[in-house]
């Protein structure tokens, strides 16, 4: 999800979603004004506009102090307190070579720096990841095996023109190709029905994140910053500036979050821009468990059944899909032990969400133990008759 929060027409961007309150008024050149542009004002307005209303003119807005929330505050709290904020209007005028700060740096961030480079814009790319970026385009390689794991996105289609070429491009550097594999629906008991031809399917042959590598490889006005964890944006001086846990990380002219809905929040709670953050609160966020597991035999699969890559689960309370990375990314021709993927369903991950960063042990071993029950179901196992992974692991998204 990309969240756009300052922004020009000669701009664009590649955007899950579109943010309306931004409403540009350009105004004629004053005789007063010695430049030839003229200056562009970005307001944002409200039904019930605040006389003391604070301003960019080289002023630190005034606002409302509110008490500092923790990072743990639910995403209720904050868009409670995000909306008695003061709305910041901006008067300044913009610079005509700005610098943009993006907040993420899955394929929503990474495509908008490529994008704004094509139209001579430098931007800097701000990341949590520690292994690289990605995102959800996430690649997991264990060593001394290896084990390999796409722990994210298992696959991708195509219906969009403009990525249709960029997957052209990758197709012809080799860097993608159609998953030949098969998949279908596996239903609570073991029974498997492969799904029919139909839009192409496809996947990285070195596991996701290569394809963020691949789409950064292709710039050179990008400056990538992790790992970092944003934790504050705030506007000063007709810029806006980025902080981690009072670390100062820069000034910018326009602010992309190209983050997920809960840390989208809580930049948004402090930054004077309660209008977007009340058209945030119309998002539906969905925790989903991901389990890596590696087996050293292959998964029984059920009787009469045709062997599958990767399977939509029904019926099963813990598990929504399975999916064989070691098939998927190596073929037959590795004697490696069986790595795979599997997902929760979202009603499993709400009963049982902690905070993603710091997953207590305990959570962590049950859902591990509720998700290979599920496994258990799916394929029509007795209870504890499947093996015990040689490796395993959860993450929540």
């Amino acid at each position: 999800m990309a969240t756009l929060v300052h922004s020009i027409p000669s701009i664009s961007f590649l955007s899950s979603l579109t943010l309306q309150p931004l409403k540009i008024k350009t105004h004629k050149k004053s005789p007063s004004t010695s430049r030839s542009e003229p200056i562009k004002t970005l307001t944002c307005s409200t039904s019930k506009p605040n006389n003391k209303s604070p301003t960019m003119d080289g002023r630190k807005p005034t606002s409302k102090k509110t008490r500092k929330s923790s990072y743990g505050t639910s995403r209720r709290s904050v868009l409670k307190k995000t909306f008695i904020q003061e709305q910041v209007t901006f008067t300044s005028q913009l610079s005509s070579d700005p610098h943009v700060g993006i907040i993420g740096g899955g394929m929503a961030g990474l495509l908008c720096a490529l994008s704004l480079e094509k139209r001579g814009v430098k931007s800097t790319v701000f990341d949590t990841g520690i292994h690289g970026l990605g995102g959800r385009m996430g690649t997991r390689v264990i060593d001394p095996q290896p084990l390999i794991f796409d722990h994210a996105a298992q696959f991708f289609t195509v219906s969009d023109p403009r990525f249709s070429e960029l997957v052209d491009d990758w197709l012809e550097k080799g860097l993608v190709r159609q998953w030949q594999g098969i998949i279908g629906e596996l239903e609570v008991g073991g029974r498997f029905l492969p799904f029919p031809s139909s839009t192409p399917r496809y996947i990285s042959v070195n596991g996701m994140r290569s394809l963020a590598d691949s789409i950064l490889s292709q710039t050179c006005m990008v400056n990538v910053v992790r790992p970092c964890w944003i934790s504050k944006l705030e506007p000063f001086n007709g810029m806006w500036h980025l902080s981690e846990n009072g670390k100062p990380c820069g000034q910018f002219d326009i602010i992309v979050i190209a983050h997920n809905g809960k840390c989208a929040n809580r930049l948004l709670a402090s930054s004077g821009l309660p209008l977007i953050a009340r058209q945030m609160k119309t998002l539906g966020l969905s925790s989903i468990w991901a389990l890596l597991a590696a087996f050293e035999d292959p998964l029984p699969i059920p009787t009469g059944a045709t062997p599958f890559e990767g399977a939509f689960v029904k019926g099963v309370d813990s598990l929504s899909w399975m999916g064989n990375n070691s098939a998927k990314l190596l073929g037959s021709k590795t004697n490696s032990p069986h790595c795979w993927t599997f997902f929760s369903t979202a009603a499993y991950g709400k009963r049982n969400k902690v905070p993603q960063e710091n997953i207590p042990t305990a959570t962590a071993e049950k859902v591990k133990t509720g998700m290979l029950e599920g496994v258990e179901a799916a394929l029509g196992l007795p209870k504890d008759s499947l093996q015990q992974p040689i490796y395993s692991r959860v993450q929540l998204w």
